[in-house]
């Protein structure tokens, strides 16, 4: 018995000091990505859960106003964890012409609420309402190119 509780009582320690480095998705977390991304002319926000752009592993959350434009994008060597935390999103790709092959209504609670992109598939995000996205991909950081994007617009 005093093995477990001193064991509880150094777990305690622990979080108490590493609580501060917890990153948690809250109403108000919510909230605020939602405020900021309305006060942005991208009408996005974005919070990253990671320390640097050279981390192995990305997570961030993303807030996004229905006007924002997400371009039909892919990511080569690189798969994408798109998780649907509030609000209300059309996923949708597309084949190496733009043209639509699936599209994927999502909510919270809905038939859709997450998916993973394989890497090198064609995709985009149509935001229909107020919504906040946890995305998780692979590090470090590599800026989209022309080469990854297609000028196409998708209805």
């Amino acid at each position: 018995i005093t093995i477990s509780l001193m064991h509880g009582f150094a777990s305690r320690q622990r979080y108490e000091r590493n609580k501060k480095a917890m990153n948690i998705v809250s109403k108000e977390v919510i909230a605020e990505m939602l405020d900021t991304a309305e006060k942005s002319p991208r009408r996005r926000s974005h919070k990253n859960f990671h320390a640097t752009l050279e981390d192995s592993i990305h997570r961030l959350l993303i807030g996004a106003m229905p006007d924002t434009v997400f371009p039909v994008h892919r990511h080569r060597n690189k798969f994408e964890l798109f998780v649907l935390l509030h609000g209300e999103v059309e996923a949708i790709l597309t084949d190496d012409e733009g043209n639509v092959t699936k599209r994927m209504h999502m909510t919270p609670d809905g038939e859709y609420s997450a998916l993973e992109n394989e890497p090198g598939m064609w995709h985009t995000y149509k935001i229909l309402k107020p919504s906040v996205i946890l995305e998780v991909k692979p590090g470090p950081y590599q800026p989209i190119t022309p080469e990854d994007t297609l000028d196409v617009v998708v209805e």
